[in-house]
């Protein structure tokens, strides 16, 4: 007897649709999808695990409900069909015996699966038991009927994905549950979709409900509702999370690949330099959904490590923090039987650093005084009185050398055992900064992966807190003077530990103002404060947060009340799709863009980012800015920043849907890196640009920008490139603010 299909009002999030299948023993074999109130859909192979009878009953769990484990038993099998490859019909179907609760919803299914789709999958691989996001797309359909998919992010379609659903955000909907692997690290994966299962299934049809039905029903029960509550009745409203997501609804992932992208290129060009990223945006913008998705990409050639400043801020001093939170992470990457060893480890070497001239000085200076004093003495000094005083000697001189060893390990390494053995480590030691420095140094030496520091909620702390722990890193970590009385040792493996730190740039520049209050006037310059000057000197590259607006919010919103919108036709998609891919240079790319329909570039915009940020497409495409060199700085510094800025700042404008032409963007870059503050202000009040350029609009500006507005330095950048001028529409657009402007090829 089949099940029926959940009603249409409601629509499910994949999250709660994710089952997670173990055999009798609790040993996790795979996952699954809830596509009925009591049947779950996973592949045959997770059931029978290679061995010919199949179990009568498995154990499954919702995580992300937290269900607990419930027994199921087998309702549908069919093993993979003979001769196809990948093998498909590797198919079945669990019923569960105990009920789900009643506002459980499962999912429903897309009809089809176009290429170049992106898609979220959840699995439980090795090392993973409570389950891992892994993103990728659509690539194709094969003649068997399956469909490949192709990783984007730094995972893998590993074990324990086998039957995991593969969602698409696009879509609102589940494309189909994959099957197999193959390629290094299951860089390719193969799944089955809507119209294969069902040729597996006869059931499937009548049981699952597809997602052009909801899209269909879904007015009629929008009107049904608001007759209940105009007749008085009461709508039934679901509450939503505010807590960091898990899953990406807004393209960040995207947005993390470039993050990702920059970071390995600068620890490839500069591995002796850490590299500063400042993830700019307020409260409530996605700062830490955003630091968990990049984290996701790092995760294969990284030890990524959390810092969350807010639950450290009481804690003193913000060194010992930061020290312990790297450390943990380089202990946790390793496996469980190596950890003792690599503690062993550590333990010597802070001993052979920091305690062996000590321990060595001690033995002499005890070893000393008792054979002087056995010397003086030497008229009791016969042959039979040697042997028991050498026994003597070396007693007291083994039992001095094991105190003061101890008392080395003690104050070297229990010191740091907790906050307040750190503050006395630091008033016992002359120089303790040094140490912790050569200690940081150490453990990056042997982690094995380069580091990256994840920092995030700095914008809750006192400014005292923000200028002492962004100081710390600076001094510890980044800056490591050659001066000191034993340079860090640096192997030709070194990488230095790369800092994200996601935080509202106007609280920090605050900070350092409040902090530096006496040197303001000394030291800022026009359209640079000191703020912005410690920004400057702080981060290599700033990023600010894409802004939701547009198609986007519409969407966004449409999915948080489970509203169906409507979508363009997946034809319409793919043309625009094809386009990309041809595209030779970001200008053609662009062109592109604008000739489609607004939300087809909001389906295709991640694509157009990974075509953009393609190697080829970026070596043509630097060639158009190479006229800025002129009204640069003359400095290396400033070029890289210029270059790295422009890369960012394209990728987040595409995303937002912001066309915004080559010249024009690069021209507001430029104007962004050398005035900061003119850049925040002119975002704010764009139609002050208009007094600007005639010269007579100094007087209504900030006081600190009255003096930069006149000048020669700022005139011959804002006209310095032919053809373009910044507008107020223009900057709403460079800021993500303002309609699309149509890309044009000069």
């Amino acid at each position: 007897m089949s099940t029926p299909p959940a009603p249409p009002a409601e629509q499910a999030t994949v999250e709660q649709a994710v089952a997670r299948i173990a055999d009798e023993t609790g040993e996790v074999a795979g996952a699954g999808v809830l596509v009925a109130a009591d049947l779950v859909l996973t592949c045959a192979h997770v059931i029978t695990r290679g061995k010919e009878e199949r179990p009568e009953t498995v154990l499954v769990d919702f995580p992300f409900l937290r269900t607990g484990p419930s027994r199921a038993g087998v309702h549908f099998l069919a093993s993979a069909a003979a001769g196809s490859e990948p093998p498909t019909g590797d198919l079945a179907v669990l019923r569960l015996e105990t009920a789900l609760p009643p506002d459980v919803r499962p999912v429903e299914f897309a009809a089809s699966a176009p290429p170049g789709l992106q898609v979220s999958v959840y699995g439980f691989p090795n090392g993973y038991p409570d389950g891992r996001w892994v993103s990728g797309r659509t690539v194709g359909s094969l003649p068997s009927g399956a469909v490949q998919l192709e990783v984007t992010d730094s995972a893998g379609f590993t074990g324990g994905y086998s039957g995991a659903p593969v969602w698409s955000p696009e879509l609102g909907a589940v494309l189909g549950i994959i099957f197999a692997a193959d390629g290094q690290g299951g860089r390719a994966g193969y799944m089955s979709p809507a119209p294969a299962l069902a040729e597996t299934w006869p059931e499937f049809n009548a049981v699952v409900r597809s997602a052009p039905e909801r899209a269909a029903g879904a007015p009629e029960g929008r009107r049904r509702r608001a007759a209940e509550v105009a007749s008085g009745g009461r709508e039934r409203t679901q509450w939503v999370s505010d807590a960091p997501a898990d899953h990406d609804m807004l393209k960040r992932t995207a947005l993390a690949n470039v993050l990702a992208r920059q970071l390995r290129h600068a620890r490839t060009e500069t591995p002796d330099a850490s590299f500063l990223v400042h993830v700019d945006g307020s409260w409530g913008t996605g700062k830490s959904t955003l630091l968990k998705l990049l984290a996701r990409e790092l995760h294969s050639d990284s030890i990524v490590a959390f810092f969350d400043t807010w639950r450290h801020v009481r804690i003193e001093p913000p060194w010992w923090a930061l020290l312990v939170t790297i450390r943990k992470a380089v202990v946790q990457h390793r496996p469980r039987w190596r950890r003792p060893l690599f503690l062993l480890r550590e333990l010597l070497a802070r001993v052979r650093r920091d305690g062996a001239p000590q321990v060595l000085s001690g033995l002499l200076l005890v070893g000393g005084a008792l054979l002087a004093a056995l010397l003086l003495r030497a008229d009791v000094i016969t042959v039979r009185s040697v042997e028991p005083a050498f026994k003597t000697v070396t007693t007291v001189v083994g039992a001095a050398g094991a105190l003061w060893t101890a008392g080395i390990l003690l104050s070297r390494y229990a010191m740091w055992a907790s906050a307040r053995r750190a503050r006395t480590f630091e008033d016992s030691h002359t120089d303790p900064m040094n140490d912790v420095a050569e200690h940081i140094a150490w453990l990056v030496r042997h982690a094995g992966r380069p580091i990256v520091v994840l920092v995030e909620d700095l914008d809750r702390c006192t400014a005292d807190y923000v200028v002492n722990f962004l100081d710390s890193v600076q001094t510890l970590v980044r800056d490591v003077p050659a001066h000191w009385r034993r340079p860090v040792r640096r192997t030709p493996g070194w990488h230095a530990p790369s800092f994200v730190v996601a935080m509202d740039g106007a609280w920090l520049r605050c900070a350092y103002e409040n902090a530096y209050e006496t040197f303001k006037s000394a030291v800022a310059e026009p359209g640079r404060p000191i703020g912005y000057l410690f920004l400057d000197k702080l981060f290599q590259l700033s990023v600010p947060m894409p802004r939701l607006g547009g198609a986007n919010r519409d969407l966004y919103f449409g999915r948080l009340l489970g509203v169906s919108i409507e979508r363009p036709a997946p034809a319409t998609a793919g043309q625009v799709r094809a386009a990309l891919t041809a595209s030779s240079d970001e200008i053609e790319v662009l062109e592109t863009l604008a000739k489609a329909d607004p939300r087809v570039r909001e389906i295709v915009a991640t694509q157009a980012v990974e075509r953009i940020l393609d190697a080829g497409v970026q070596d043509v495409s630097r060639h158009a800015l190479a006229k800025f060199s002129r009204l640069l700085h003359s400095n290396p510094r400033a070029m890289k920043r210029f270059v790295n800025t422009y890369t960012v700042l394209r990728a987040v404008r595409v995303l937002e849907g912001s066309l915004v032409p080559t010249d024009t963007l690069a021209l507001w870059t430029l104007l962004r890196i050398r005035w900061p503050e003119l850049a925040d202000y002119l975002e704010a009040h764009p139609e002050a640009i208009d007094l600007i350029m005639e010269g007579s609009g100094a007087q209504g500006l900030p006081e600190s920008l009255r003096e930069l507005a006149p000048s020669e330095d700022l005139h011959e950048v804002l006209c310095g490139v032919p053809g373009v001028t910044l507008t107020p529409d223009v900057i709403r657009a460079c800021s993500g603010a303002g309609d699309d402007l149509a890309p044009l090829r000069p």
